[in-house]
Parts: C-alpha cells; sequence; structure tokens
C-alpha cells in the first residue's frame, strides 16, 4: 500500500501517533520544531531496518505535531519545474491561452 502521509496510529498504544522520516537533515528540523512548540515526544531510530526515524506524539498533541510536520515537508519539498526557464515559459503559455480563449469567447458572438 501507498501511503501520502508520514504517520500512523502507534501498532500497540492507541494513544499515540508515530511521525517518521527517513532523511536525518528532516528528522532534525522536526524535532526542533517539536522543542520549539513544547510537545512531547518519544524518538526511535530503527536501526535494524530502513533507519526511520521515529517519533511518538500523545494524540492530545496532534494537531499541533501535524501542522509542524507540513511545516517540515513544505520546507524540504522540491519544485514542481525546477528550472526556471521552463517555469516561466509554461507560465507564459498559459497566460497566451488563457487570453485566446477569452478573446475567442468574446468574438463568437
Amino acid at each position: 500500500m501507498i501511503s501520502t502521509v508520514n504517520f500512523q496510529d502507534h501498532p500497540t498504544n492507541r494513544n499515540t501517533k508515530v511521525f517518521y522520516f527517513s532523511k536525518t537533515e528532516h528528522a532534525s528540523h522536526f524535532e526542533n520544531l517539536l522543542a520549539e512548540s513544547n510537545v512531547p515526544f518519544e524518538k526511535q531510530i530503527d536501526s535494524d531496518g530502513d533507519q526511520r526515524i521515529y517519533y511518538g506524539i500523545h494524540i492530545s498533541k496532534f494537531d499541533i505535531a501535524k501542522n509542524l510536520n507540513y511545516l517540515t515537508i513544505g520546507k524540504f519539498r522540491n519544485k514542481f519545474i525546477p528550472d526556471l526557464f521552463f517555469r516561466y515559459f509554461l507560465i507564459i503559455i498559459s497566460i497566451i491561452v488563457v487570453g485566446l480563449g477569452i478573446v475567442g469567447g468574446l468574438l463568437a458572438d
């Protein structure tokens, strides 16, 4: 099953949600945000498996932690179109197409 989020229910404690990160830089940023927001957490590194870093958060602080998680994901996200030339090229082409559609709609009368 493909997961689009990086949190899930704790397998044995239903009062805990687990956030997980594959990259140390992302995990460190999330941990710093948790500490700044005074959100208590438990940390575990999967040393036997895929080296994921897990954070256990009580469900009473889940909404805060989820927002901090989204801030972490947003900080490290890749641009949809990384090349500056193609990004502006796509914007210009889109404006031209919309403009032609508007002009065609106005002249169709």
